[in-house]
């Protein structure tokens, strides 16, 4: 049925793309330095207030009173350092609940309107440890640093806008706008709303120069990466920005703060995921990074404190801040200091293009697309019923698709309480309600399955025929091509799922078992996605199932992703069922007691036909 002289010769477009990827590849850009010294940062005195704001407000769930007078304590704070101080009550869905949170806004304005944000969560389940509030008080000992005047007679802050004059500093100086930013519930999945304000503190995403993620700062257990990039959407952090703190943390002697392989990048990429708080950030558009001393997942509630930590990681900061405050721009409107780079992953210390890695990616479907609709109108030219069996292939998928939408219903109503948007799995514990939920969920899949069975969309006939195999071909090769157009990262995950599973039901070199393994191998490259999350999450298999279906019920999981998942998902059991039918083809040849049917021809071609028995020479 399949072609292979097609397949063969659509893979020359595949090597000129690979040549053209090899010679895309860029230089990293520079990370900005400064000269001046951060020892303005005074860890001792930020230690005093991190210990201070721990034993005051040791509860501080979001929404709670002890997290409204924590609010109000550093609303305070920025006020009498000079700030011009704004308080914005937000409807946020973290873990635990829909509430009422309020973000502080500080403004330091300065010479030019482009702005350097710094933001701190507050919040935090529960009476956790003290390191998770060392963001917000590195937050109010940078605000001591960066201190404006007063004007007399006045607690405010003077507002700025077009025609006013900057505030007079009496800290140290710069000359792009400081905005420093506390929220509440943004570490536990409800960084979106926080994500439209911190915009909107800038006019637009356009005119931030960076957004510095204050985490935990101060825990004495450490994990890598320190500064965490990854997106909750298309994207990462740019790049300089990323290697600006790295050399910032290097410079104030923390040590090395970790690097992402370019596995890691490719992953992240392709089912972009994360838990930290500058997740919804990147995911808006801004240029973002977390700087956090226990990597990605955050402090642990029993972590012992460490003031040289909170020092290091303090005048990281600081340097950080200086540095870019000192790279120029050419114009009021000119661009970002990290705008015009070139978007994609860090391989062999050089920038593989975006560009790059979709040609790549198109020139590796490409063959398979081909072959597919070759096989399907070859199918149609042998009067096989390629119809049915097309919407047999795509039947598939209702039962996840039903299954997602029932998931999306109990996160809504509150069945299920997922975030808004991805955080651990330890923040949304599993108990008695969520299991009956969970279960109502897999009886919805169980039951759009069965009913699937019943319709039988399937024509008459043997699914190992030929014309099953060349519709779940096309099925196939068009989702993912979909998929290409929307991620071409995780179109080159799913390519050899789409070649195997392809040759499995239609090639005589796969059958039977040969056929299972190539299935199987199809699955290897997500599941071993699946793997990278959970070693860089720390997460055991129930636990990255329970935040897969925290995902799904929280709508991180869009309906478009939904839509191409559960059409995979229904490949894969069209192409389970059609290996499977051709097995048993195959021992039914066997046990008949004689040679399977093998009908050779000329070397480019074997099948029927090409020893006469056609109709016109039936006819002869």
């Amino acid at each position: 049925m399949l072609d292979l002289r097609v397949y063969r010769a659509a893979f020359v477009p595949l090597l000129l793309a690979l040549c053209v990827g090899a010679f895309s590849l860029e230089r990293r850009p520079a990370a900005a330095t400064t000269p001046l010294a951060a020892d303005a940062f005074d860890a001792a005195r930020a230690m005093v207030t991190l210990e201070d704001l721990a034993s005051s407000f040791p509860d501080r769930r979001p929404g709670s009173a002890g997290e409204e007078e924590l609010a109000a304590r550093v609303a305070g704070t920025l006020r009498l350092n000079g700030f011009q101080v704004s308080r914005r009550a937000l409807r946020e869905r973290p873990a635990g609940g829909t509430v009422d949170a309020e973000t502080v806004v500080g403004v330091r304005p300065g010479v030019s309107s482009r702005r350097i944000v710094v933001v701190a969560d507050r919040a935090a389940l529960g009476r956790r440890g003290a390191a998770a509030l060392s963001g917000t008080a590195a937050l109010l000992e940078l605000s001591t640093i960066f201190r404006a005047a007063v004007p007399k007679g006045s607690d405010t802050a003077p507002a700025a806008g077009p025609g006013r004059r900057p505030a007079r500093a009496i800290g140290r100086s710069l000359r792009r706008t400081l905005v420093l930013v506390s929220t509440s519930g943004a570490t536990l999945g409800g960084g979106g709303p926080v994500a439209r304000v911190v915009a909107d503190a800038a006019g637009a995403p356009t005119g931030i120069d960076a957004v510095l993620v204050l985490g935990d700062i101060a825990a004495a257990r450490d994990a890598k990466p320190w500064v965490v990039p990854w997106s909750d959407g298309d994207g990462m952090a740019p790049y300089g920005l990323r290697r600006s703190v790295d050399a910032a943390l290097r410079a104030e002697g923390a040590g090395l703060p970790g690097a992402p392989r370019a596995t890691a990048q490719w992953a992240r990429r392709a089912f972009p995921l994360t838990t930290g708080a500058q997740g919804e950030l990147v995911a808006a558009g801004l240029p973002a990074v977390l700087l956090q001393a226990s990597g990605e997942r955050g402090p642990h509630p029993d972590d012992a404190l460490s003031r040289a930590r909170l020092g290091a990681f303090g005048r990281a900061t600081l340097r950080s801040v200086t540095a870019i405050d000192e790279v120029r721009t050419a114009g009021p409107r000119a661009a970002g200091a990290f705008a015009g780079e070139t978007g994609g992953i860090v391989t062999f210390r050089r920038v593989l293009p975006d560009w790059a890695v979709r040609l790549m990616a198109g020139a590796a479907l490409l063959p398979a697309l081909l072959a597919a609709f070759d096989a399907l109108f070859r199918a149609r030219r042998r009067r096989l019923p390629t119809g049915r069996w097309l919407l047999w292939a795509a039947a598939g998928a209702l039962p996840f698709a039903l299954a997602y939408v029932w998931l999306r219903i109990l996160g809504v109503t509150g069945a299920i309480p997922a975030p808004a948007a991805p955080t651990a799995p330890g923040a949304v514990p599993f108990g008695g309600g969520e299991a009956a939920a969970l279960a109502s969920a897999c009886l919805a899949f169980a039951g759009a399955w069965f009913l699937l069975r019943r319709l039988h969309l399937a024509p008459p006939g043997d699914v190992a025929a030929g014309g099953a195999a060349a519709a779940l071909g096309v099925v196939l090769a068009v989702t993912v091509a979909a998929v290409w157009v929307a991620n071409p990262y995780a179109a080159m995950v799913l390519a050899p799922a789409v070649h195997l599973w392809l040759l499995a039901g239609t090639t005589e070199r796969l059958r039977g078992t040969r056929g299972l393994v190539a299935v199987a191998v199809g699955i290897v490259p997500p599941a071993l996605v699946a793997l990278y999350y959970a070693l860089a999450l720390k997460l055991g298999p129930l636990s990255l199932a329970w935040l897969g279906v925290l995902l799904g019920a929280g709508g991180h999981v869009t309906p478009p992703a939904a839509a191409a998942l559960s059409l995979l998902g229904g490949c894969l059991v069209a192409a389970l069922a059609v290996v499977a039918g051709r097995r048993r083809l195959a021992r039914a040849g066997a046990e008949a007691g004689g040679p399977s049917l093998r009908t050779r021809g000329p070397v480019s071609y074997a099948g029927p036909g090409s020893l006469g028995g056609t109709e016109s020479a039936l006819r002869r």
